[in-house]
């Protein structure tokens, strides 16, 4: 089943001559927006597991939609019917969600400033301002820094041989935490390099022990006084 105002909702854009008043089409219109995202961010917690940001940024969908079906309910405003759950597809790559994720937080932003400049009522106007604030100050960052580590990742393991796809296999808390430090850090032939094969296996103290040297090497080399001597 369609909703009976299902072009205004795809459009993001109220209608004047829709038979319905421009604060129902604004409040529908950002629900529809917040159903679709809270299907996608539950797609990929779904294929992903409950990795960050993705698992934190859906429970904060949760609350948008909370407060806008609360809207509803406040002013008599039908809520859509979400088809999302039935539409939605994600990335077999992380990289690329993460990416969506950032492209779909900022059209997020731009359709609250939109809504914003059509809607008077005060109440709405707060819950818009607010939805819009999270967008802008949370979720669009933690995003942004996802795309850089998971880009990070992807090279660092480009260079040993491994294709993107598999760049995000879990080989245990310890050992991926290491990974996604060499790689934030650059380091292009350090121990997970050599032992990569072994880091399933290794007993968490050497695996702990190989960070610590590692991470002391990569600080060594590019200590600002050393940097300076050789410059």
């Amino acid at each position: 089943m369609r909703n009976y105002d299902e072009p205004i909702l795809r459009s993001q854009r109220i209608d004047p001559a829709a038979p319905f008043p421009i604060l129902h089409q604004a409040v529908r219109i950002a629900l529809y927006d917040e159903y679709a995202a809270q299907s996608f961010y539950a797609g990929v917690v779904e294929a992903f597991g409950a990795r960050q940001p993705f698992a934190s940024i859906l429970r904060s969908e949760e609350r948008h939609i909370a407060a806008l079906s609360n809207l509803c309910q406040r002013f008599g405003i039908p809520r859509p019917l979400n088809p999302f759950p039935q539409e939605t597809s994600v990335s077999p790559s992380w990289l690329v969600n993460c990416e969506r994720a950032v492209a779909g937080e900022i059209a997020n932003i731009r359709l609250y400033d939109y809504l914003l400049s059509q809607a008077a009522e005060p109440e709405a106007r707060r819950v818009f301002q607010s939805l819009r604030a999270a967008s802008l100050e949370r979720h669009l960052p933690a995003f942004r820094q996802a795309v850089l580590e998971a880009m990070a990742q992807e090279r660092y393991h480009a260079d040993r041989g491994i294709p993107p796809q598999q760049a995000y296999v879990q080989h245990g808390p310890l050992s991926d935490f290491m990974e996604r430090a060499f790689a934030h850090l650059g380091i292009q032939a350090g121990p997970l390099g050599i032992f990569s094969p072994l880091l399933r296996h290794s007993h968490p103290a050497m695996l702990a022990g190989m960070l610590a040297g590692g991470t002391g090497v990569y600080l060594l080399k590019n200590r600002p006084g050393r940097n300076r001597k050789e410059d």
